[in-house]
């Protein structure tokens, strides 16, 4: 999960055997100033409440029986037989880890989008009917029907696995998957593909029950969605908080739909909106900001110890990288976990409910100082280790923003069908809502052309841009612009 990281080691501009022999003229010293550097650094911060161990942040087990990853299709993925080193693994049985990892696959070049609604867009259907009918392997009438109609013809095909996985998931309420924290850097994942799997196509069927007039069939879906992508909320990896975020943002797409064609019922609202409250992508982003860290610190851990490690990282078998004394191991991570407490662990403020860009901004800053300089010895693994903090912060806003304007439409379309208007105000609404992470303030809230309505919030920018989203072609510009829920297509 950290494969991209490794090639970061380029980057320092630092050959090993320089640094090699530079460790062997300072050992002794550099051993007792590293370690007193980092010793000190922790005492400091433990005073604070920061514990810097990585079981502090692994999730608790769960019992096996009501253990969703723990059914006969899931459990595969995550039964391996490791290396004492913990550096290599092998599925116990490969035919069904192979099985496991293609469940419910919908490959193609040409298959579509299912995230249009951040354009104001809905899936195309008709798009979909055609991928399934000139993609082999999938079942469609001799003549091609209404496209919701064949689409869940196509989708029979995983008629079975999905029926057990809803019942599953309602047998099985809690999910913890067996990853094997202890071998951080070569933990493995390889329950995402699966979960995108899952959720892609459950949102399909979903929308194409939409369209067939079936809202109930389609919630159903749209709930399973919502629970697979909240099943690896506890993982305190970025990895995983990224792949929960994509399944949110496809799984939102029927519930739009279905919001902008007025399909959902008065109780349907009310389930959906109730589902939606529970997701806190910022403390999300918490427990995997500790996870980077503190699984850094016991990779460090490991290579100060197994200088093998060390050389696997930087894809070095050189045998002087014995030598490298202590001190540098404790110089470098005192200076990462500088990095996280003061930046990375504050851009997302989780008791305030905000997200501060500014900070990513001055925390890009002050790695670039680091790193750039002629011979930044002491942080060669914050080059390596640290995450591009302001992207990932970005897309959590960006989400979180997301499932907050879903659940206030659902609320808003609520407020019409009882009273055959939307309200004045959201404050009308008269029951807390969430506001807008980026500034703290109520989303904005106006009526548009058409007898709807427009929600937005600031965005990353931190500027009110009227409600103005802006694209990057056909997509949203991340960085720009308002983050816009409507119903019409949004245009620059």
């Amino acid at each position: 999960m950290y494969i991209d990281r490794m090639h970061g080691a380029k980057k320092i501009g630092l050959g090993l055997t320089g640094l090699v022999g530079l460790a062997v003229l300072v050992y002794a010293g550099e051993t007792l100033r590293g370690k007193s550097a980092w010793e000190n650094f922790k005492k400091e911060w433990e005073a604070k409440g920061e514990v810097f161990d990585y079981k502090q942040i692994v999730p608790k087990p769960i019992p096996s029986e009501r253990n969703f990853a723990h059914i006969p299709l899931l459990k595969p993925l995550h039964e391996h037989k490791w290396n004492k080193d913990l550096t290599e693994s092998t599925p116990i049985d490969q035919k069904k880890f192979n099985q496991a990892q293609s469940l419910m696959k919908i490959e193609g070049d040409s298959r579509p989008d299912l995230d249009g609604w951040k354009t104001g867009q809905p899936v195309d259907l008709i798009a979909w009917q055609k991928f399934f009918r000139e993609e082999k392997g999938w079942p469609h009438p001799e003549k091609a029907g209404k496209p919701a109609t064949d689409i869940l013809q196509a989708l029979t095909k995983f008629e079975a696995t999905m029926a057990k996985l809803t019942q599953a998931a309602k047998e099985r309420p809690l999910c913890r998957y067996d990853i094997k924290y202890e071998a951080h850097f070569a933990a493995l994942l390889p329950h995402m593909g699966p979960l995108r799997n899952f959720v892609r196509s459950f949102t399909l069927r979903a929308l194409a029950h939409l369209a067939n007039d079936d809202p109930k069939a389609a919630l159903a879906d749209i709930r399973m969605c919502l629970f697979l992508a909240e099943s690896i909320r506890d993982e305190p990896l970025l990895i995983s908080q990224l792949v929960r975020i994509a399944c949110l943002q496809i799984a939102i797409q029927p519930v739009w739909e279905g919001l902008k064609e007025g399909k959902w019922s008065a109780e349907q609202l009310a389930g959906i909106e109730k589902q939606l409250a529970d997701i806190d992508l910022l403390d999300g982003y918490r427990i995997s900001i500790l996870g980077e860290r503190d699984l850094a610190n016991l990779a460090i851990d490991r290579m100060r110890d197994n200088p093998k490690l060390f050389g696997m990282l930087f894809e070095d078998d050189d045998a002087n990288l014995k030598f490298i004394p202590d001190g540098w191991f404790s110089h470098n991570q005192r200076r990462l976990n500088e990095m996280h407490v003061n930046f990375s662990q504050r851009i997302v403020d989780i008791k305030a409910r905000r997200i501060r860009p500014e900070i990513a901004v001055a925390f890009n800053k002050e790695l670039d100082a680091r790193t750039k300089r002629k011979l930044p010895i002491y942080d060669m693994f914050s080059a390596m280790l640290l995450p591009t903090i302001d992207k990932v912060a970005i897309k959590i806003g960006i989400a979180q923003t997301s499932v907050d304007h879903a659940r206030i439409a659902c609320l808003l379309e609520s407020h019409k069908l009882q009273h055959k208007t939307y309200p004045a105000t959201l404050v009308d609404l008269e029951t807390p809502l969430p506001n807008d992470p980026y500034n703290g303030k109520p989303y904005a809230y106006k009526m548009d052309k058409e007898g709807r309505y427009q929600l937005y919030g600031i965005g990353w920018n931190q500027k009110d841009d009227g409600g103005s989203a802006i694209k990057k072609g056909d997509r949203a510009d991340l960085e720009n612009g308002d983050l816009v829920w409507s119903y019409s297509s949004q245009t620059p």
